[in-house]
């Protein structure tokens, strides 16, 4: 069932559904800015004239309304998928490319074909959907503004599972900005594999040479391949591959091979 949005963010959308679009999609991102963590795309496609009542832009939501607004979106949605580019992507593309990237695997992964696709100010190249920018789009189209909520909680939430992976950054409060708190943590402990080299500043450029901290997750499996524990079933890479950062990943892999030329493991 479809509920009336409650201010005019939604004027965009009706007047695109009102032209004839039957299936209207919005993307946008979290975690352009931050010093650490991936950047998270997000796409949503709505029915026409579906709209979720109280969808805003996510900033200027609180957090338990976001995650409200999360399931409703979900549920009310046609078609939703999250896309991601990992912090090496990042330092290798640069931000802008790297949330590119993100944007266009999402779009790979709907199941449905929408007329069009609102983005928030990005120009995307190289989707299979046509697109159109909207600047300030997540404060005029209610599907851009649903997936604004989407990559926003999406990406908190990996970013609370890293407040567990590596303690005493404290993630899971600035979710990887660069406070205070979280400048300070680096000047301490040094850098992970999920932070952004390229977004170092000359505050924490001297720390760029040393040796990131791994995730707990990843000294695990580190340690159980280097003990090599006997019919150890293989780990399960696809849920690993959700939150590992891709150094760990592929090290991962590397001492899953070494471990298994050893003829101890399950098939």
């Amino acid at each position: 069932m479809s509920a009336p949005v409650n201010n005019d963010i939604g004027s965009l959308d009706r007047r695109l559904f009102a032209e004839g679009i039957e299936l209207l999609a919005g993307m946008d991102e979290a975690g352009r800015g931050p010093l650490a963590g991936p950047v998270c795309a997000a796409v949503v496609v709505f029915r026409r004239d579906v709209f979720v009542n109280g969808v805003n832009d996510s900033k200027k939501l609180s957090a338990a309304k976001r995650e409200r607004l999360f399931e409703q979106i979900i549920q009310m949605a046609e078609d939703f998928a999250i896309g991601w580019a990992d912090p090496e992507e990042i330092d290798s593309l640069n931000i802008l490319q790297a949330t590119k990237l993100a944007m266009r695997r999402a779009l790979t992964q709907l199941r449905v074909l929408p007329g069009l696709v609102l983005i928030d100010a990005v120009k995307l190249d190289g989707s299979p959907f046509p697109c159109r920018p909207i600047i300030r789009g997540d404060a005029q189209s209610h599907a851009i503004a649903a997936a604004s909520i989407l990559a926003k909680v999406s990406r908190d939430q990996l970013m609370v599972r890293y407040d567990e992976d590596f303690p005493g950054y404290a993630f899971a409060q600035h979710k990887g900005y660069p406070t205070s708190q979280h400048r300070q943590a680096v000047a301490q402990l040094g850098l992970t594999t999920i932070h952004r080299r390229s977004f170092l500043d000359e505050d924490l450029f001297q720390h760029f040479d040393a040796e990131p901290r791994r995730s707990r997750t990843f000294e695990h499996w580190k340690r159980l391949f280097s003990e090599k524990v006997p019919n150890m079933a293989a780990p399960d890479w696809e849920s690993l591959s959700r939150h590992l950062p891709q150094v760990e990943l592929r090290e991962l892999r590397q001492l899953w091979e070494a471990y298994s030329a050893h003829g101890d493991c399950k098939s």
